[in-house]
C-alpha cells in the first residue's frame, strides 16, 4: 500500500498550524516533555489511526504492509510522537472494539472525540480515503465505509467529494 505522502505532508502542515503537539518546543525537564508531548499526540492523533485503520480492516485484508504504510503516515503526521508501540496499541484497541461493538460504533465514538473540530473530521476523512485510494481501486466495501465516516464524522457530502478531489 503507497499512502500519497504529499497528502500526508499536507495534512501535517495544515494540522502543524491547528495546534497539534510540536517535538521541537523547548522543555525544561526533557523526560517530563517527552511524556506530555506523548500523551498530547496520542489524544490528538489517535482518531486518525484509528480511522485509517478500519479502512484497512474493511476489505478483511490486514496485512504487514498496509500496517507499516499507516505507521509510516502517522509517523509524518506527527513528527515521530507516536512511536510504533502506541500506534500498535491504538491498533489492538481499535479491532477488539470493531470485534465487540462494530463499525458504526467505533465511526460514532471516533466522530464524538472529533466533532469539536472541523479541520480534524476533514483529515481523519482525508486519511481513511487516502488508505482506500493507496492501490488505485475503490473497493465497494471501501466506499461504504467511507460514505459513513463522513455521515458519522459530519461531513456533507459535496465537501466529502471536494475532498477526495484533493487525494
Amino acid at each position: 500500500m503507497n499512502i500519497d505522502t504529499a497528502t500526508i505532508q499536507r495534512l501535517r502542515d495544515a494540522l502543524l498550524e491547528n495546534g497539534s503537539p510540536r517535538p521541537d518546543e523547548p522543555a525544561t525537564d526533557q523526560a517530563e516533555a517527552d511524556s506530555t508531548r506523548a500523551r498530547a499526540a496520542l489524544r490528538r492523533f489517535a482518531p486518525f489511526a484509528e480511522t485509517m485503520y478500519l479502512m484497512m480492516m474493511v476489505d478483511g485484508d490486514q496485512n504487514t504492509s498496509e500496517l507499516d504504510s499507516i505507521r509510516g503516515a502517522m509517523r509524518i503526521l506527527t513528527n515521530e510522537c507516536l512511536g510504533d508501540d502506541a500506534l500498535d496499541d491504538i491498533f489492538r484497541r481499535c479491532g477488539l472494539n470493531v470485534a465487540e461493538f462494530g463499525v458504526n460504533h467505533c465511526l460514532r465514538d471516533i466522530g464524538a472525540r472529533l466533532s469539536a473540530d472541523r479541520l480534524d473530521r476533514e483529515t481523519a476523512f482525508t486519511l481513511a480515503a487516502a488508505v482506500a485510494l493507496a492501490d488505485r481501486q475503490l473497493l465497494k466495501q471501501e466506499s461504504s465505509l467511507m460514505h459513513s465516516i463522513a455521515e458519522w464524522y459530519g461531513i456533507s457530502g459535496k465537501r466529502a467529494l471536494q475532498l477526495l478531489q484533493q487525494v
